[in-house]
């Protein structure tokens, strides 16, 4: 990019109050503390209601923007089931176009799964009774609208489903929502200087913006008690791909990933978290040191001046949550568990081997795009197959319905805390999966597999197959 001599003095007098106001959070004001989304739990069969909104939100502290929120405000509440129940819920689109939803990562059968087959239309309702039969792990739900996913997510419907089961709720992590277990949906936005979101898509690729949030707030502050904290984190970005790690180098724990629980905690002092991710990490706060998760290198000030006149892809702060613990330590603290799942013996065979090839430059799937009339394989309930998928453009990537394990990236061992079932996936080269179908999908209500870089997936980079009874 060049300058002309009137934009070169507007930069340099942009360049002085960026050096002197390096965050634009920091401009803002006072630190946000963070949002904690209402919890929402299924009890004695009383339905859960979820209506699709028109909203405002403060993305900067007194400015108001338009969104869209489930139930008010901006995303919506934290849902929590558990296993063995069945769960009423009760959409209601409240808004002025055709909307679709579904909850990634839920086991469910087809006609339960939402999607294209399930459209609401303004002020229709769709009232689904959800079987829970899964063990415990964290789930989203999300706008799943054909074509228009990305802004719709964007726009903010999405939130975390929990599922809670007799290992969950007997184990010692920590389990008080808001006290000591968190929510945290990341995401990446491109604000005005109004603080509204901007939302410009790009023709090829994904859309990334310039400011980080945590359930909607810039670099948000939580406060918490000291020993361990449990965070639930999702990405819920368009395209984007975080590298997380803590400020002070000290290691986090990863104990459960999209699926549910690890064998074992896992140890790490660096974390990837790919759009459409589920992780649960617990961080030691015993200590009682201040601590931030940050998200690599936040944008240079040249970067930032850079954003005042065309639209930026760099991050301008990193710092995605701080926390901040409080009080003195418990008199009794509990212990890291050692095991979090016994042993699993999976008895199954590969029945077939499936290839996929992403789309880089044209968003397909092994030459084709969607067509929601046509059928691009069947399987079979309670099968194994082998899938090796391929991209082009690294890309996050989703199934409906499976869960499946990641046997080989780029022809090595997954990283010990991949190597739990999962439904969603980072590929960046070859990844190679065993995927299982615990559901059935008929031609009706077949389940998807799509980029979960939403752009990509809203022009077609998805395919769609059902699941015939074993």
């Amino acid at each position: 990019m060049s300058f002309n001599r009137r934009q070169f003095i507007q930069a340099s007098g942009i360049a002085l109050c960026a050096g002197a106001l390096p965050l634009r959070a920091r401009a803002a004001g006072q630190p946000t503390a963070l949002p904690i989304p209402p919890l929402l739990e299924s009890r004695r069969g009383q339905p859960l209601f979820l209506t699709l909104q028109r909203a405002h939100w403060e993305f900067m502290p007194g400015r108001r923007a338009a969104t869209w929120g489930i139930n008010g405000g901006y995303l919506g509440p934290t849902v929590r089931v558990y296993n063995g129940d069945d769960v009423k819920l009760i959409y209601n689109n409240r808004l002025n176009e055709p909307v679709s939803m579904t909850v990634s990562g839920l086991q469910v059968p087809g006609s339960l799964m939402g999607g294209a087959p399930r459209m609401m239309s303004a002020s229709v309702d769709w009232s689904p009774v959800i079987p829970i039969r899964q063990p415990a792990g964290t789930c989203w739900y999300h706008a799943n609208t054909p074509n228009r996913m990305a802004p719709h997510i964007y726009n903010g419907l999405a939130g975390l489903w929990l599922v809670e089961d007799e290992v969950s709720k007997s184990s010692p992590l920590p389990n008080h929502y808001g006290v000591d277990d968190f929510p945290v949906i990341i995401q990446d936005k491109r604000l005005d200087n109004f603080g509204t979101p901007v939302y410009n898509p790009p023709a090829n690729g994904g859309f990334f913006g310039d400011t980080l949030l945590a359930n909607g707030a810039q670099s948000p502050f939580v406060e918490v008690s000291r020993g361990w904290v449990r965070l639930r984190l999702l990405n819920a970005s368009n395209a984007r791909r975080y590298q997380l790690q803590l400020s002070d180098g000290r290691t986090m724990q990863v104990v459960a990933g999209d699926q549910g629980f690890l064998p074992a905690p896992v140890p790490v002092s660096q974390l990837s978290l790919a759009p459409g991710e589920r992780r649960e990490i617990l961080i030691d706060m015993s200590k009682g040191e201040e601590v931030a998760i940050t998200a690599g290198a936040a944008a240079g000030i040249m970067d930032r001046v850079r954003g005042f006149f065309e639209p930026s892809s760099i991050l301008i702060s990193t710092i995605v949550l701080t926390l901040k613990p409080t009080g003195l330590l418990p008199l009794v603290t509990d212990n890291l568990p050692m095991r979090l799942l016994s042993d699993q013996v999976i008895d199954g065979n590969i029945t077939r081997t499936r290839e996929f090839h992403l789309g880089g430059s044209q968003p397909e799937i092994n030459g084709a795009m969607w067509d929601m009339n046509r059928t691009d394989f069947r399987a079979l309930q309670g099968s194994f197959e082998r899938w090796i998928i391929h991209a082009e453009t690294a890309q996050s990537f989703h199934i409906q319905g499976v869960a499946f394990l990641i046997k080989r990236v780029n022809g090595n061992s997954p990283l010990p805390e991949d190597r739990g079932w999962k439904d969603t996936v980072w590929v960046d080269g070859d990844v190679e999966l065993m995927v299982w179908f615990p559901q059935v999908a008929g031609d009706h209500f077949p389940f998807l597999y799509y980029s979960q870089t939403l752009e990509m997936a809203d022009r077609g980079c998805a395919g769609q197959f059902t699941v015939s009874p074993g």
